[in-house]
This record gives C-alpha cells, structure tokens and sequence, in this order.
C-alpha cells in the first residue's frame, strides 16, 4: 500500500513538472509582424535631382585602395557610384560598418557584378563607412570610404 501510494505521487509530481515545463515554454511564444523596408524618398516636386557623386577607386598588388574621395556627404535622395578605374578588372568587394547603414540609411541600387559600378542612394540621414576591399579578400589593403548622409 505504502509502495503505491508513493508511485502515485511521483507520478503526479512527474506530470504537473511536466505541464509547467510544457506550459511556460508556450507562453513565451510571440508573433512576430514581418517589417517591409523604410519607403524610398524622392526630392520634392521642384527640385531638380540631386547630381550623383561617382569616386573611383583602384589598387595595385600589395597596396591599399586608392579613392578619388573618402569623406562623402550626400543629402536624401542623392546617390554614390562606387566606379573602378579604367583597365582594373580585378574582383572587388564591399562591406559596410554597423548592422543598419547599407540598407537603412543607404540602399544598393546595381549589383556591381552585372555592371562593374556600386551604386547606393541615400535614404534617410545618418553615417557610415563602407570598406573597399581588393580582390574580394585582401582586407590588409582595405580602404574605408566614410558617407555622411544629411537632409
């Protein structure tokens, strides 16, 4: 008798255990609202277009990057063509600093595969750098292109 009665509790303490490890994990479950990306912002009816800012950029073996400018100031709506010097046929690859820049404050408008050229507008205000590293990934000759964007 007393064999069984202890079997019972064990059992009921295993399944309230049990529905409280199994509850808890259930409560915690929220949803989570898919976020489309910030609208683009055109000039205002008026103005003419911002005139693109195209700096270009070339590298030797063994030496850093080489820009045309590296302190860039943009206002919304004005974009940035990251050219490659005439006769540089080599791979070139960019990354961006901080998680939001490129793409919250900037948004790539042309893959440099297709065309040869990075272009990014400007969207909202904020900084940023973007490294421009030869060959894909000789980050030792890497060079940072800093982008200030204003309103």
């Amino acid at each position: 008798m007393k064999k069984t009665k202890n079997i019972f509790i064990l059992t009921a303490i295993l399944l309230l255990s049990g529905s409280i490890l199994l509850g808890g994990c259930a409560n915690n479950l929220t949803p989570v609202e898919p976020q489309s990306p910030p609208p683009a912002v055109t000039p205002p009816a008026g103005q003419p277009p911002a005139k693109d800012v195209v700096v270009t950029y070339n590298y030797k073996d063994a030496e850093p990057v080489q820009l045309s400018a590296n302190n860039i100031t943009l206002k919304v709506g004005q974009r940035i063509v990251l050219s490659p010097a005439p006769g540089l046929t080599k791979t070139t690859r960019f990354t961006s600093s901080g998680e939001n820049f490129w793409g919250d404050i900037m948004k790539s408008e042309v893959d440099p595969q297709e065309s040869g050229q990075a272009i990014f507008s400007a969207i909202k205000p904020g900084k940023g750098k973007l490294k421009v590293i030869p060959n894909s990934t000789d980050t030792d000759h890497a060079t940072d292109l800093w982008v200030t964007v204003v309103e």
